[in-house]
């Protein structure tokens, strides 16, 4: 059994991404809408909630847990060993993505902007990228608002041709989606940067998750469980 944890609809991204891949697995999918949102918690308030939300979806039988949430991600390092055997960071797999980009501009909430961490990772894997990072705290409520029921906003639309513009002002290949609620909107950013690769940490996670899991995916019976 898989876990899955955000903040609110956009780990929900990876859900449905890691359903693609694997449609026997059983999944439990955490929403911790009582602390959202991640973004404008302190350092601290994010080890507290993370470890919370790992042990939640442990003790409910996960063998391994995708932090769909890039904020949370920011605060891996910080877990225990044994946290960290189990929990994948979402951070880590898009930046190997990413990586492969020259000029890199990057969207997410305030929290993982201040940290840094995906200039860190990605430069890991190429320390001749430049990272540019952008935060979108507001996109995340609009996304709340209106995306997880398959609506894309006009204020969200609003928004999305704001980093279209600054996605081309500073000349980037690659766009990060750095918080899985903006994936809900690949597809119409895509439509506005077409010569502008997206990298979604939420499809990235749900392709680390797969490998992390070496029998088939018909481990279970495709069992969902949202809490």
């Amino acid at each position: 059994m898989t876990g899955i944890f955000d903040s609110g609809v956009g780990g929900l991204t990876a859900y449905f991404e890691l359903r693609k891949l694997l449609p026997r697995e059983d999944i439990i999918y955490l929403a911790d809408r009582k602390n959202a949102p991640y973004g404008t918690k302190t350092k601290d308030e994010l080890i507290a909630l993370t470890k919370k939300d790992i042990k939640r979806l442990s003790d409910m039988g996960a063998r391994q847990v995708l932090i769909a949430c890039c904020t949370a991600s920011t605060v891996w390092g910080e877990l225990s060993e044994g946290e960290r055997a189990i929990a994948t960071p979402i951070i880590t797999p898009a930046s190997r993505v990413a990586a492969e980009g020259e000029r890199i501009a990057v969207i997410a909430t305030e929290h993982t902007v201040r940290s840094g961490a995906f200039g860190r990772e990605i430069r890991k894997f190429s320390p001749t990228s430049e990272v540019f990072e952008r935060a979108e705290q507001p996109l995340v409520a609009m996304v709340e608002r209106g995306a997880r029921d398959g609506r894309i906003s006009e204020e969200c639309r609003d928004e999305a041709q704001k980093i279209a513009e600054w996605v081309r002002d500073i000349r980037a290949d690659t766009l990060v989606l750095g918080c899985t609620h903006f994936s809900h909107l690949e597809r119409t950013l895509g439509a506005m940067l077409a010569h502008v690769r997206i990298v979604s940490p939420a499809r990235e996670g749900a392709r680390a998750i797969k490998e992390k899991i070496t029998v088939t995916g018909a481990l279970g019976n495709g069992r969902e469980i949202y809490i």
